[in-house]
């Protein structure tokens, strides 16, 4: 198993850029409050971060891009089946129509006649 990067939101520069404007507007502003919308800031990055992936690492990169590609080609034979099954079904209930009506040529005698 490959050694996890404990500290990988330490390692997102957009995050620190968030949180660097929150402290200099609270700074130029002279309002404390100001570094909150920072912190807030630098947890969405991170947050956005994390559902892009960017936590995973090279691995995990490799990992994702892999259940990624089987997933498209699992959802491609899915539509292939269904596909192939409507069809069979169209023609059973095709043949079942023409089962179902008697042809026009034919004399059909009912049984208690004969």
């Amino acid at each position: 198993m490959t050694p996890q990067n404990r500290y990988w939101f330490l390692l997102n520069w957009q995050a620190w850029a968030v949180l660097i404007m929150g402290a200099g507007a609270t700074v130029i502003t002279r309002n404390g409050w100001l570094i909150t919308l920072g912190i807030v800031g630098y947890l969405l990055v991170l947050l956005f971060d994390i559902i892009g992936g960017g936590s995973l690492g090279r691995t995990g990169y490799v990992r994702l891009a892999r259940a990624e590609q089987e997933n498209r080609t699992l959802r491609a034979e899915q539509a292939r089946l269904l596909g192939g099954l409507k069809e069979m079904q169209d023609k059973v209930a095709a043949q079942e129509a023409q089962l179902s009506k008697p042809s026009p040529g034919t004399d059909v005698v009912p049984p208690a006649a004969q």
